[in-house]
């Protein structure tokens, strides 16, 4: 993938890769923003369950994956991943993209982009010796649709249906 970052600017670009990125202090903030960024602001940001989440992504490394990315030494992304059996078929393993979040300051700019291959291919390098057969995102936080919806086609991801929310 080419980029039209110069050197400088992916040289600004830090990615943090493994069990590891569970106890990096920066990807609370990240996680918070997400949170008062999606459809569900509205409700409490629960500290036990984002630190049920973490330890086990820690203590499961084989199955689950995490990595958390800077830019110009501030924490900009970071994504959660597990790999399991397709629904339906045990011998089909699929890598679930659970929670990909990149800050909306640089979502939409080249740095943001850049960012968001970067991801793509550690996911895709993670995947691909545990015998992955693809990536299936879940896009469940109501934040940039329609941006979402763009840059996963562009990159080859097929529109499987969608998530629907309704309030009751």
């Amino acid at each position: 993938m080419e980029s039209s970052l110069s050197e400088d600017e992916r040289s600004k670009v830090k990615l943090i890769i493994g069990s590891d990125v569970a106890d990096v202090p920066h990807v609370l903030p990240l996680v918070r923003q997400m949170h008062r960024e999606s459809l569900f602001s509205d409700l409490e940001f629960d500290q036990a369950q984002f630190d049920q989440i973490i330890g086990f992504i820690r203590d499961n490394p084989g199955f689950n994956g995490a990595l958390y990315v800077e830019y110009d030494d501030e924490p900009v992304a970071f994504a959660y991943y597990v790999f399991r059996p397709f629904m339906g078929s045990r011998k089909s393993w699929v890598t679930v993209m659970h929670t990909l979040y990149v800050r909306a300051d640089i979502r939409s700019t080249p740095v943001g982009g850049y960012i968001w291959q970067r991801i793509l291919m550690a996911v895709r390098g993670w995947s691909t010796p545990r015998g992955s057969r693809g990536i299936m995102f879940n896009v469940t936080s109501g934040i940039a649709i329609e941006e979402t919806d763009t840059v996963l086609r562009s990159g080859g991801a097929s529109h499987l249906g969608g998530n629907y929310f309704m309030r009751i």
